[in-house]
């Protein structure tokens, strides 16, 4: 079961948490600018629990399918980064690997014969290139981790694993602190913060322990 919380209960933990719940506080602090402070937390909190293995606890697919003569592709919005692509064809199951741009001259040199059928990929700003040209139409599923959350009601509920809303409250407590002077309460925010992040790197790589990790022959195919 998720540990749902909303945007409104976590910045009522940083007004409880930051000691700003007056009337004067909250000229200083108004609730638009702690919302701001929770979704920079959040990108930090995201950023954390995608640095070791992202797919354990943040992952969404999409399937691009291509059109003959037709190379690049629009990634899907709030795409963040890769996971893999993989796609069939002629019956076979591929895994594609991404071509550096030195190699990129002899994937579109029209001198050399290709039948069309990608072979690799690479990621060009918001979208994505696949080569040699396809002549027809390949579906890519493409696994990938989405940007950061960033709520955007008051009701909108963020799954805080277990309880990571702790990090979130003193993230945005710290910023109040800061744009307060009050150093004492920031530095105490920082070490709270600084206390949670073993846990939360743990906990971004640790989800699945059916298994150990293990080494994995990355270039199956013959090149």
């Amino acid at each position: 079961m998720a540990l749902n919380r909303t945007r409104e209960e976590m910045r009522d933990g940083v007004r409880e948490d930051a000691n700003i719940k007056g009337t004067s506080a909250l000229a200083r602090h108004p609730d638009a600018t702690l919302n701001d402070y929770i979704n920079r937390a959040l990108g930090s909190l995201h950023r954390l629990l995608t640095a070791a293995m992202p797919d354990q606890r943040i992952l969404a697919s999409t399937t691009i399918t291509t059109e003959d003569g037709v190379s690049t592709y629009a990634l899907p919005a709030g795409f963040d980064f890769l996971i893999s692509i993989e796609t069939t064809i002629n019956g076979g199951r591929r895994w594609l690997q991404a071509y550096e741009m030195a190699e990129r001259g002899a994937y579109v040199d029209p001198s050399i014969p290709a039948n069309g059928e990608p072979l690799v990929y690479r990621l060009r700003g918001s979208n994505i290139e696949f080569l040699p040209v396809p002549n027809g139409e390949y579906d890519f599923l493409i696994w990938y981790v989405p940007a950061a959350t960033q709520l955007a009601a008051d009701a909108t509920a963020y799954d805080t694993i277990d309880r990571l809303d702790e990090y979130v409250i003193s993230y945005a407590s710290s910023l109040v602190a800061k744009k307060d002077r009050n150093w004492d309460s920031y530095k105490a925010c920082r070490d709270a913060m600084a206390e949670l992040v073993p846990e939360i790197a743990a906990l971004g790589r640790n989800r699945d322990r059916n298994s150990p990790p293990r080494i994995v022959d990355v270039r199956p195919r013959d090149p």
